[in-house]
C-alpha cells in the first residue's frame, strides 16, 4: 500500500484560533471519510510510526510531526480547541498525488458477482473514491463487486437502481464511484427506447412456430420468406434477459413485425412476453384470424409495462401489397 502526504495538515501546518493566535494544545482528530471511525495517520512516508489520535498541537499551533495517509483512503479531519470546542470538520481529504483515492484502474473478474484487485491494495472503501475496469463479460442480472476482499457492495445506476442485463458490456471501460453504501455506475448506458434511426433486422426466414422478438436488438423485424404456418410472437429483451428486467413500470416500447405472405397466407395467432401468454387489444377490437395473400402483413405492437411482469399490448395488422 502506498503512503502519501496528507492534503490537509501534511507538513508544517499551523492552526490559529478565531483571534488569530496560535491554537496552542489544539486537537486534530482523524476519521475515515464520512464516518466517526478513527483512522490511522503516520509521522513519515515509511509508515512505521503512527501519529496520536487526536494529534495534539504544540505551543505554536503546529502538528508535532508530519501527517501521512494510506493510499486509496479518504479521511475526515476534525479540529478542536484544547477544551474540546470544535472549530471545523474537513471531509473527503485524500493524500497528495494519491491516484488510488480518485481514479484507479483495477483488475476485475466475474459476470454478476465481481471480484476486483487494486494496485496498490486498498485499505478500505472511501466515499467518493472512483475506480475503473475493463469488463470481462456482459452482465446478466444485478451486479455486486468486492475489491481486495473489503466486502461485497452492489453496483447500481442512476442512484439505487440495480443493473439490468447487458448494462455492462464485455470489453467496455466501466467507471464506478463509492457513495458510502454502494458503487454507482457513472457511465451506465441509458437503456431507454428512443430511436431516431430505427434498427431493423431483415432475415430470409419464414414466419412459423414461435418467433422470439428481441426488442433490445431491433425496432423492426422483417421476414422476407413466405410464411409457412401460423405463429406465436414472443417478446423478450434478448436471449439472456427478460423484457420484464429491461423495462420499468410506465415504459412503453413499440415494435413492428413484417411477415411476407405467399399464395397461402398465415397469421399471428398468439402473443407471449417472456414466454407468458398475453391477450393483445387489437385495432377496432378485431382479432386477426387470417393473413393476406401475396403481400406483406405489418404487425405493430405497443407494449406497455403496467407492473412487475404485467403488460398491456396494443396491436394492429395492416396489409401492404
Amino acid at each position: 500500500m502506498s503512503i502519501n502526504l496528507s492534503a490537509f495538515a501534511g507538513a508544517g501546518a499551523q492552526f490559529f484560533n478565531a483571534n488569530g493566535a496560535p491554537l496552542t494544545g489544539g486537537l486534530l482528530y482523524t476519521y475515515l471519510s464520512g464516518t466517526s471511525t478513527p483512522a490511522t495517520t503516520y509521522t513519515s512516508r515509511a509508515g512505521t510510526a503512527n501519529n496520536t489520535n487526536p494529534i495534539v498541537l504544540d505551543a505554536a499551533g503546529r502538528t508535532p510531526a508530519e501527517v501521512w495517509l494510506d493510499g486509496g483512503v479518504l479521511y475526515k479531519f476534525v479540529l478542536k480547541t484544547s477544551t474540546y470546542v470544535q472549530i471545523g470538520s474537513y471531509d473527503s481529504i485524500p493524500a497528495i498525488n494519491d491516484t488510488t483515492s480518485i481514479s484507479n484502474l483495477i483488475t476485475v473478474a466475474g459476470t454478476n458477482t465481481l471480484t476486483g484487485l487494486a494496485t496498490p491494495a486498498l485499505g478500505g472503501y472511501a466515499t467518493g473514491a472512483q475506480f475503473s475496469f475493463i469488463a470481462q463479460n456482459n452482465n446478466t442480472a444485478a451486479v455486486t463487486i468486492d475489491i481486495d476482499t473489503l466486502g461485497v457492495k452492489s453496483i447500481t445506476k442512476f442512484g439505487t437502481t440495480p443493473l439490468a442485463a447487458n448494462d455492462i458490456v464485455a470489453g467496455s471501460l466501466v467507471l464506478i464511484e463509492y457513495d458510502g453504501t454502494r458503487f454507482q455506475f457513472l457511465n451506465a448506458p441509458n437503456n431507454t427506447f428512443r430511436y431516431i434511426v430505427e434498427s431493423t433486422t431483415v432475415s430470409a426466414t419464414a414466419a412459423t412456430g414461435t418467433i422470439n422478438y428481441d426488442v433490445g436488438t431491433q425496432s423492426i423485424l422483417y421476414y422476407t420468406t413466405n410464411a409457412s404456418a401460423n405463429w406465436t410472437m414472443n417478446f423478450r429483451a434478448s436471449s439472456i434477459a427478460t423484457l420484464n428486467s429491461l423495462m420499468s413500470t410506465g415504459q412503453t416500447i413499440t415494435v413492428t413485425f413484417l411477415a411476407t405472405q405467399g399464395a397461402t397466407a398465415y397469421y399471428n395467432s398468439a402473443v407471449t412476453i417472456d414466454g407468458v401468454a398475453v391477450t393483445p387489444k387489437w385495432q377496432s377490437g378485431i382479432t386477426p384470424n387470417a393473413g393476406n395473400i401475396n403481400s406483406v402483413d405489418s404487425y405493430t405492437y405497443a407494449i406497455i409495462k403496467t407492473g412487475n411482469a404485467a403488460f398491456t399490448v396494443i396491436a394492429s395488422q395492416t396489409r401492404y401489397a
